[in-house]
């Protein structure tokens, strides 16, 4: 006979006699193996991005529409994943990942510059970096602007 009462089933289980106790160990053990794969689609997003940065280095960085590819994707996935239902935790993890991507590289130029001219603000001046050197996050969006401003 199958019981489901302290000497049944779930006893035998581990779950001192309750259901309960079953229900909260499954919760913890799955939400550890949950993180750990939204820790990995971050990172392998964010990799990919950086990848993509790296093998159109000699142009600035991949970009569409004048807006580097991993800030555009970045945005896009998040705007993607508030309006799925069952895969928005996947799409919010990419656009994570595709944002550090951004950030990340941004944050070195902005770097960078900081070492090489002794101030802060001096480096935040070369935030978006220069066309055909290092890629940075937002490398072709000030240089696009400015000589649109300048041909206008």
């Amino acid at each position: 006979m199958l019981r489901l009462s302290s000497h049944g089933i779930m006893s035998r289980l581990g779950a001192g006699g309750s259901a309960r106790g079953l229900l909260s160990s499954a919760d913890r053990l799955l939400s550890k193996e949950i993180q750990a794969v939204r820790s990995s689609e971050i990172a392998l997003s964010a990799f990919s991005f950086g990848l993509l940065q790296g093998r159109f280095k000699a142009q600035g960085g991949l970009t569409v529409f004048a807006l580097p590819v991993d800030l555009l994707a970045g945005a896009t996935f998040h705007v993607l994943g508030l309006f799925s239902r069952h895969y928005s935790h996947h799409l919010h993890a990419v656009g994570d990942g595709a944002l550090a991507s951004f950030f990340t590289t941004t944050g070195y130029r902005v770097g960078e510059r900081w070492a090489s001219g002794g101030s802060l603000i001096r480096g935040m001046a070369g935030m978006f970096g220069d066309v055909g050197k290092e890629p940075a996050g937002g490398s072709s969006i000030a240089d696009q602007e400015l000589e649109n401003l300048v041909r206008a």
